[in-house]
């Protein structure tokens, strides 16, 4: 399973059990979120620490998302730093927000 979904009170988070968030994986997060856009409560949080290698189509998909959600708040909880550096080099750090923890990203959007 690439992916653990846990929904809890305001928030939703897409945990990507895999290091490589790639071509590879991409089809597959775009189409898990497709299927439970529905269900996506307000805040829209996608666990990275998993993720040691990110490319320009996992980069793509989580902007897909952002794109397909755009009345969700989406932060990204616990990314490496390659991945870290990816977002801020790209700026998508600056519409997606980046967190240590979830407890951090939460608190942010109270």
């Amino acid at each position: 399973m690439h992916f653990d979904i846990i929904e809890k009170d305001q928030y939703t988070v897409i945990q990507i059990n895999e290091a490589r968030f790639d071509a590879k994986l991409a089809p597959s997060f775009r189409e898990e979120v497709e299927k439970i856009k529905e269900n996506i409560r307000e805040h829209l949080v996608l666990d990275l620490g998993n993720v040691r290698f990110m490319d320009s189509s996992g980069l793509g998909a989580v902007m897909g998302a952002y794109k397909m959600l755009r009345n969700t708040k989406i932060s990204i909880i616990n990314p490496q730093k390659p991945i870290l550096d990816l977002l801020k080099l790209t700026r998508v750090n600056k519409l997606i927000l980046s967190y240590s923890t979830i407890e951090d990203a939460l608190t942010a959007s109270a």
